[in-house]
């Protein structure tokens, strides 16, 4: 169950990483530019899950996040949070 140590921005206004105390994978990279892609990844699948989400990329203690050009962050970190806590190690 990782915990969520730091959000950061990126150069793209769009995403953001998450840094986490736990790793999330080792060593692996799983990205997913659609969210069909996610339905064999349950951390992937549930980030996709809460909606505006366009991309998932998470390797190690990281996690990057990107969103619609609607969405507001204020909105959906919180629901991100969720899953990312819940994310098997």
């Amino acid at each position: 169950m990782p915990k969520i140590a730091d959000i950061q921005e990126t150069p793209n206004p769009n995403a953001v990483k998450f840094i986490l105390k736990e790793p999330v994978s080792y060593g692996t990279s799983h990205s997913f530019k659609v969210e069909g892609d996610a339905s064999g990844d349950s951390l992937a699948k549930a980030l996709f899950d809460v909606g505006s989400v366009v991309s998932v990329f998470y390797m190690d203690k990281m996690i990057t996040v990107e969103k619609t050009d609607d969405a507001e962050w204020d909105e959906i970190l919180p629901e991100l949070a969720v899953p990312i806590r819940a994310a098997e190690s």
